[in-house]
């Protein structure tokens, strides 16, 4: 592999939120620490103290930035993202190393070019679809592919994502009149059906499963380097070194859709043994860097795949992403696919197939 100088393409951290006093004091620690590494790679970056800021976004933001300092011995060059989908080229990303520029959000890292991925489909659990709503095709149409999983497969309920861009997930009950379901699909996606009425390739439709337990692998070259529990307001501050760069905190309800509050954060070492086992093999199959998120179907208590995401577009929870980031600037595969614009995406769906203190 030639020799890429990796470069941060991001825009501004996101508000500085501070260091919070009730925090532990290896906690404060790691965080004052990763400002230390952000401001040696960009002085002046880190604003002012904003105590309503958002503070999962801000330390991911700086973990990243930190985590790419480190990771290259201080070689970064700081480049604006930009906010035109036009500006991407592959040479850009193949030395993108940092978090979303906030411009781009709702823009190319948005797109959901992963939806439906044949790993997915493989190893998920449950019946998918890739369609549109209201679509003159009755082939392509999710609500009449999800009347007819309620009428001929006896499910429940469906969960309907926006796969042009992720912005957007609706969970519905059922039923086997294709019209009853397109309501509800009205009902529940609001303004988002009338933008996406008759787009083919728009929406990714799923069987709805009762998922626990959900774990977020970070894979590098076909490699689980890190990994941790998709709990909301953890972030790289909070991963604990003498577990090791897997992180073993898991919750078994994550809280979203219809499964109400959080459920507590538990140390469960042996359901995170079975599900790290268990994303290893489909990360072989990948063989590539991508995040797969990994969770246990209820009803059958078998392990399964939630999604996949590109690095950009995922979450850190309580990662190790001085590891990972540490193995990507190594990689063969840096994990960025070629940026398509949401037009093109619209109209080709997916196939259905070292850290601081």
């Amino acid at each position: 592999m030639d020799t890429i100088t990796p470069q941060l393409y991001s825009g501004a951290l996101r508000p500085y939120p501070g260091v919070i006093a009730e925090w532990s004091t290896a906690k404060q620690a790691r965080a004052r620490s990763i400002l230390a590494d952000v401001d040696a790679a960009f002085p002046g970056m880190v604003g002012k103290v904003d105590p309503s800021a958002d503070v999962e976004d801000f330390w991911e933001d700086a973990a990243r930035i930190s985590a790419a300092w480190r990771a290259t011995g201080g070689r970064l060059v700081l480049t604006e993202a930009g906010t035109s989908w036009c500006t991407w080229s592959n040479d850009k990303m193949l030395r993108r190393i940092g978090p979303v520029a906030r411009s781009e959000e709702g823009g190319d890292h948005g797109t959901d070019d992963l939806a439906g991925h044949a790993l997915v489909a493989r190893h998920g659990g449950r019946g998918m679809f890739i369609g549109g709503v209201a679509t003159d095709d009755p082939t392509r149409d999710v609500a009449i592919w999800l009347a007819a999983r309620h009428r001929d497969h006896g499910v429940r309920r469906g969960v309907v994502k926006a796969v042009a861009r992720k912005n957007g997930i609706w969970s519905i009950e059922l039923d086997r009149d294709p019209e009853v379901v397109t309501r509800r699909l009205a009902d529940a996606m609001d303004w988002t059906f009338v933008r996406l009425e008759s787009l083919s390739g728009a929406l990714l439709a799923q069987d709805e499963l009762e998922l626990t337990w959900e774990l977020r692998l970070f894979v590098v070259d076909g490699r689980v380097v890190s990994a941790a529990g998709c709990i909301e307001e953890f972030t790289p501050l909070d991963h604990d070194r003498a577990i090791g760069l897997i992180d073993t905190r898991v919750r078994r309800i994550r809280g979203h859709l219809e499964q109400g509050l959080p459920s507590p954060v538990e140390d469960r070492p042996d359901i995170v043994h079975r599900l790290v086992s268990f994303g290893r093999r489909v990360a072989l199959e990948h063989g590539g860097t991508v995040c797969i998120d990994v969770a246990i179907d209820a009803a059958t208590d078998e392990p399964v795949v939630i999604e996949l995401n590109h690095l950009p577009n995922s979450g850190l929870y309580a990662s190790d992403p001085w590891a990972v980031t540490a193995a990507v600037v190594r990689a063969r595969d840096r994990g960025y696919a070629p940026i398509r614009r949401p037009e093109d995406v619209l109209r080709s769906a997916p196939k259905t197939e070292g850290t601081p203190a």
